[in-house]
């Protein structure tokens, strides 16, 4: 229900602009009607079906906008159309029109409705995207039979129920700091910077900042806050906030659906995985870095897992790059997971590798 709301707040805005107006008892209404019904309302405000296809499991559909006729001349000559794409986990409503002008008033409306950008630009020549709680309104152009069409995509994001989040990996549903501030409140998520190498700093957004259940967001898009690349869980993250006050999360209380989580020993790790498995010793610069293609039940690309040792001084261990885990425990060396990078797209990393030294305790 929540996708006509969206459409309705944005239609009325552009009907109280162009005079085009639909009482509000009809937009109101239009809030309860079931998505199944959607041609049919949109029928009634002039948007016609014009075409329907499947883009694998998304169904696409077009509605062309038939301005009235007067004197066999239509009254509006400014080009609409919308297209709406659903599948079982998501759906959004574009809104297009030739009108510059109409676009612009509605991004005015947008911005008066209280959703704002990180970025200042001509949204007439720039994407841009607003935000507010758990919706999220992109612009785009298209020329359209040599017709510049100014889009407006809505889409509102559906969450688990809180009863139902439990793992780690449920994480992966909140792609934005604002869909974060949304669904745990303001007071529990707060800005912050990562540093990877060197200097290098990054924009995150961190979940319950020094606690057991801290998580950190390290976004795609820096200046949105949206995109998640990777979620990052345990202790000795390299958070600005925790270089400068000293404080750093020693545990995580975080599980994932494969049953990893940080601080346990390298032993259940080894039993979870269910085959021997390897990872950089102290002559490697990724020192304590699970190798990412070990065999086994566990997928080290998907979920990198770093090392952390309590007694991995001796001299075998600081020359060696890599070590099984089956040779560090014969040896009594004391391995623990330390901390977990979830990759929200593990096929395709290539921009960061966050994976840190490991540390004695």
């Amino acid at each position: 229900m929540k996708k006509l709301t969206v459409f309705a707040a944005f239609t009325f805005a552009a009907h109280l602009v162009y005079g085009q107006a639909l009482p509000a008892d009809k937009l109101l209404s239009s809030l309860r009607i079931p998505s199944v019904k959607l041609d049919d309302w949109a029928a009634k405000k002039k948007f016609f079906l014009s075409n329907s296809s499947r883009a694998g499991d998304t169904l696409v559909k077009l509605y062309d906008y038939k301005a009235e006729i007067k004197k066999k001349k239509p009254v509006d000559s400014v080009m609409r159309r919308m297209l709406s794409r659903e599948n079982k986990d998501y759906f959004s409503l574009t809104y297009q029109t030739s009108s510059k002008e109409e676009f612009k008033a509605l991004i005015d409306q947008l911005k008066q409705a209280g959703f704002y950008c990180n970025h200042e630009a001509d949204p007439a020549t720039t994407k841009l995207l607003f935000q507010q709680k758990d919706i999220t309104v992109s612009t785009s152009t298209e020329i359209k039979d040599s017709t510049v069409l100014y889009s407006l995509q809505f889409h509102d994001q559906d969450f688990p129920d809180s009863k139902e989040l439990h793992y780690a990996d449920d994480l992966l549903y909140f792609t934005s700091h604002e869909y974060l501030v949304y669904y745990f409140g303001e007071e529990n998520v707060k800005k912050d910077f990562y540093y990877f190498s060197g200097d290098e700093l990054v924009n995150c957004s961190v979940l319950f900042i020094n606690t057991a259940r801290q998580v950190v967001f390290i976004w795609k898009d820096e200046v949105n806050k949206r995109g998640i690349d990777n979620l990052l869980f345990g202790g000795q993250q390299k958070l600005k906030s925790a270089m400068q006050s000293g404080k750093f999360v020693a545990e995580s209380n975080w599980v994932f659906k494969s049953g990893v989580h940080a601080g346990m020993p390298l032993y259940e790790l080894r039993v979870l995985n269910g085959d021997d498995l390897k990872f950089y010793a102290g002559g490697s610069p990724n020192t304590g870095v699970v190798v990412k293609q070990n065999t086994g039940k566990l997928d080290f690309k998907k979920e990198e897992v770093i090392l952390g040792c309590v007694n991995c001084t001796d001299g075998k261990f600081v020359s060696a790059e890599i070590m099984n885990a089956d040779e560090a425990l014969a040896e009594g060396k004391i391995l623990f997971v330390l901390s977990v990078v979830l990759n929200a797209d593990a096929d395709e990393k290539s921009k960061h590798k966050p994976a840190q030294p490991m540390v004695s305790k």
